[in-house]
């Protein structure tokens, strides 16, 4: 077996050390991940065939023209760099889902075909699709970032005035289910902890770099920009090993009881310590979890909104909800 040269999959709950992962990766000469995340690919390979054959120029224009309301190709747009139509058309080997995309991804990347270059993509919500993208792709890599949920919590508050017990309770189903999955990877499939990452940045670095079977470089240890733009990491380019534990003197004890109810067992699993002694999982009722999610929507939109308008925030999460929950 040659040299890997990807794909590699980033993947972790929202507020989890996606961003800075990417961003130290991305000081590597040789690993290519794109700034803005994808999110479509599983969306992308449940509807492919209904774009026809994709060979044909004029069924990939019109596949472009569908494409471009993605929200990966909204934000590429305001940056002013989206790849053109026949650019990405020229560029695929083949044009199944898998072909379509890696075309994508390589032209963002600079990594062609017969390169040393590592290409990828740092879409969260692919931790919910490992086996769909381990069939798409089989010879990928996935690394999976899991941050201590109590201060996931917190974050998510802080961030989008997510309901905290609401997001305790996904981050306990999405990590279970990725955990699960992602050991029936064997060896393509590393977890590592931002808290780790944080405190021992070059350790972890080093195994991430293992993993993908490249040299460690010492640029990884800081960013060449800054990869947050929301709570306490906001503007940073360096690794904040003090972002971490916040929980145990901001959250309420009541809060924190209930979160370590909802998810204890999840963060035991994970190595992490409990706050409080371990007590049988009370999920929230169906009335509760609705009542909560109709509460984030709003909250999210309403953090948004600014410069852009409500309605026009609003169409554009309603979008992208459909494409990562479809």
């Amino acid at each position: 077996m040659g040299a890997f040269r990807g794909p590699l999959f980033i993947v972790g709950m929202p507020r989890s050390g996606t961003k800075l992962l990417r961003g130290l990766l991305n000081q590597h000469p040789l690993i290519g991940i794109p700034e803005v995340e994808t999110e479509f690919l599983p969306w992308l390979a449940r509807r492919i065939a209904r774009f026809g054959d994709l060979r044909d120029p004029a069924a990939f224009e019109a596949f472009y023209r569908h494409m471009m309301r993605q929200t990966y190709f909204r934000f590429r747009r305001e940056q002013g760099s989206v790849i053109d139509a026949r650019r990405w058309h020229a560029a695929c080997r083949e044009f199944g889902a898998a072909g379509v995309f890696e075309a994508l991804m390589r032209l963002e990347v600079d990594a062609p075909h017969g390169g040393a270059r590592i290409w990828g993509d740092k879409s969260p919500s692919y931790m919910d699709d490992l086996p769909l993208i381990k069939r798409l792709f089989p010879g990928a890599k996935l690394v999976h970032i899991i941050r201590d949920v109590r201060d996931y919590c917190l974050s998510m508050h802080k961030a989008w005035g997510k309901d905290m017990l609401r997001a305790a309770q996904r981050w306990a189903d999405g990590v279970d289910r990725a955990r699960r999955e992602g050991a029936g990877l064997g060896e393509d499939y590393l977890e590592l902890r931002y808290e780790d990452l944080l405190e021992r940045t070059e350790d972890e670095l080093r195994r991430v770099c293992a993993f993908l079977g490249v040299d460690f470089e010492p640029a990884m240890l800081t960013l060449a920009k800054p990869e947050e733009n929301r709570g306490d990491a906001r503007g940073a380019t360096r690794v904040l090993s003090e972002n971490r534990g916040k929980f145990s003197h901001a959250m309420a004890p009541r809060t924190l009881s209930r979160i370590e109810e909802l998810a204890g067992p999840t963060l035991l699993a994970c190595g992490y310590a409990l706050a409080l002694p371990l007590r049988p999982r009370r999920r929230l009722s169906p009335v509760q979890s609705s009542l909560a999610q109709l509460k984030d929507a709003w909250h999210l939109v309403r953090a948004n909104e600014s410069g852009w308008g409500f309605w026009r925030v609003a169409l554009f999460h309603l979008r992208y909800f459909v494409t990562t929950r479809g």
